[in-house]
């Protein structure tokens, strides 16, 4: 989970890699800048398939293990505005309160008030500002994340995925993006003598073309 996930292949898969990339890039932007309300009316909407979506943390713990963690409740947004070959944004907002995590019986203890404190802080919450390309097919992702009620600014590193074919063969957009972040920085340092610091975030989306 802490690896990055690769995108490699073919020349026809790289083909693909580099139109997928080169739209996300169009749509999250290399250079974020805010859209008037006249112009949000007239964006193109991507609307997220939550049974083809998952976000997941994992933290290193008790020396050679992991708790991992699966949120089963999100949303997410994509859209620019229509014609504009300026970027738009991605927003995710996860549902704290439905984390499960592995082994089972941390799930109720890292919602509860000496961790997410999900009674407070229902939502945790990505809201991308720019792409930075590093290469064909993968890029960084800079946004502002929130949890626990504090927000950091992160880089996510996205790739292209689940497309062996045309990725805009019926207007569908997939692509993963995955991270690290402090926990401490979130005000999180709860269990610090036998639990990392490190949470490894790895966001699976995929959109398809709005009416």
């Amino acid at each position: 989970m802490r690896d990055s996930p690769l995108w490699a292949g073919a020349p026809r898969r790289h083909a693909i890699a580099g139109l997928l990339f080169a739209t996300f890039a169009s749509l999250a932007g290399f250079v974020s800048r805010a859209q008037p309300a006249e112009a949000n009316e007239q964006a193109d909407q991507y609307v997220l398939q939550p049974q083809r979506s998952s976000v997941t943390f994992a933290v290193d713990a008790f020396s050679h293990s992991q708790i991992r963690m699966r949120f089963h409740r999100m949303n997410a947004q994509l859209e620019r505005a229509h014609g504009d070959p300026d970027p738009g944004r991605v927003t995710v907002t996860i549902d704290a309160a439905s984390v499960e995590a592995h082994p089972r019986f941390l799930s109720a203890i890292i919602r509860g008030g000496g961790m997410l404190d999900v009674a407070r802080y229902p939502e945790i919450r990505f809201v991308s500002t720019h792409l930075v390309r590093t290469g064909e097919g993968s890029g960084w992702l800079f946004g502002d994340l929130t949890i626990h009620g504090v927000t950091r600014p992160v880089r996510l590193l996205v790739t292209p995925s689940g497309a062996e074919e045309d990725p805009w063969h019926g207007g569908i957009l997939a692509f993963t993006a995955v991270g690290e972040v402090s926990r401490r920085e979130f005000g999180l340092s709860a269990w610090s003598s036998a639990v990392g610091d490190a949470v490894h975030m790895s966001i699976q989306v995929e959109f398809v073309h709005g009416p």
